[in-house]
């Protein structure tokens, strides 16, 4: 089994064993880090995440056995390998860290080489699990058909072409609290019929079985896009948008996804009367996007971290999404060769940048 380049962190308040340690493991090509309690390990821990944990357990200040408490209530879904180092060879501290989660330990003193070998067959079988793991997900996706989710679309497709012809008909008698009914219904199968387009085009994102088309795009066509969302959200007043230039060259449906994503973004973090501003420049072989919107929390380490189905504290006028719009937005300028940027301007503002040539 290959170490090298593997992290190792070293929680050891006895200075001695922790340089040793630490020498040792450097000496095979390992990455370690050390800490000298589990205040310590918990700080080291959030910035780096460590492939496995090799920890003492009578310590100052917070011992072992606190230390693997919180690690697993801060992060519960952290995958690294815990080994407890402990002087006692007393089966209750043994139980006591196994009902904690630890994966192994080692009665001091021990030999350097059996904590290598120790090491070594916990990561070969951290490996084998999830690779297992990574097989029994990737059988179920292929298992997984999209018919399902087209079936969802056909029928809310009637809902909304009812709630609409309801809404638009000369001859209906409504009140005001019926048609508000109304437009609820009619609201919420849009909203749901996005979510439902976004987990379909995941899909196919994810089996490759999308590819770019280019061709002209019209400005004109954009901006009917970004007024639409505008009026979806009842904000047409708030989006401020300048083009300038007439026509680019890309995947219409994809750049048209981005532009409508990025948008319906900001009107979820920004409040009613809250300025959006767009700018979308197409000269001279190149497009230019800038988006500048109140994003309250949201903060460019966020963005960083968006991946599918994480969602972020939102307003309180706005109810919870999937968390795909964001995550499926920066895969699909991967696709156009495009990078996506944020900006946080201040402590309220924020600003979505992209440009590419055609």
């Amino acid at each position: 089994m290959e170490l090298k380049n593997k992290k190792i962190l070293v929680v050891e308040d006895d200075t001695t064993i922790r340089k040793n340690i630490v020498e040792f493991l450097s000496l095979h090509d390992i990455v370690v880090q050390s800490a000298k309690n589990g205040l310590e390990g918990l700080s080291v821990f959030s910035a780096w995440k460590p492939d496995l944990i090799i920890c003492d357990i009578m310590m100052p200040e917070m011992d072992g056995f606190t230390f693997l408490n919180e690690l697993n209530r801060k992060f519960p879904f952290h995958q690294s390998i815990f080994i407890f180092l402990t002087a006692k060879n007393s089966l209750t501290d043994i139980r006591k860290g196994m009902n904690l989660g630890a994966d192994d330990y080692l009665i001091k003193p021990f030999m350097l080489d059996d904590l290598l070998s120790t090491i070594r067959s916990k990561i070969v079988k951290h490996e084998l699990r999830l690779k297992g793991i990574r097989e029994a997900i990737k059988e179920v996706e292929e298992r997984t058909s999209p018919t399902p989710y087209h079936e969802f679309n056909t029928c809310l497709n009637g809902v909304l072409m009812g709630t609409q012809i309801l809404l638009n008909s000369e001859d209906s008698h409504f009140n005001l609290d019926e048609r508000m009914v109304l437009d609820i219904i009619q609201q919420s199968g849009i909203r749901l019929n996005k979510a439902i387009n976004n987990l379909i085009f995941l899909g196919d994102l994810d089996s490759g079985k999308f590819t770019p088309f280019l061709e002209d795009v019209t400005a004109s066509s954009l901006e009917s896009t970004l007024v639409q969302i505008s009026k979806n959200y009842d904000r047409s007043g708030d989006l401020i948008l300048t083009m300038v230039g007439g026509a680019t060259h890309a995947d219409k449906f994809l750049l048209r996804k981005i532009l409508e994503e990025l948008l319906d973004n900001a009107f979820k973090y920004s409040k009613i009367g809250e300025q959006v501003m767009v700018e979308i420049h197409l000269k001279e072989g190149r497009f230019i996007f800038n988006m500048e919107y109140s994003c309250g929390n949201f903060t460019e380490e966020m963005f960083q971290n968006v991946s599918a189905y994480n969602q972020f504290d939102l307003p309180v006028n706005t109810g919870v999404g999937l968390g795909l719009g964001l995550f499926l937005t920066k895969r699909l300028c991967q696709l156009l060769g495009v990078r996506l940027e944020f900006q946080k301007l201040n402590s309220q503002k924020g600003k979505y940048i992209f440009q590419f040539e055609f």
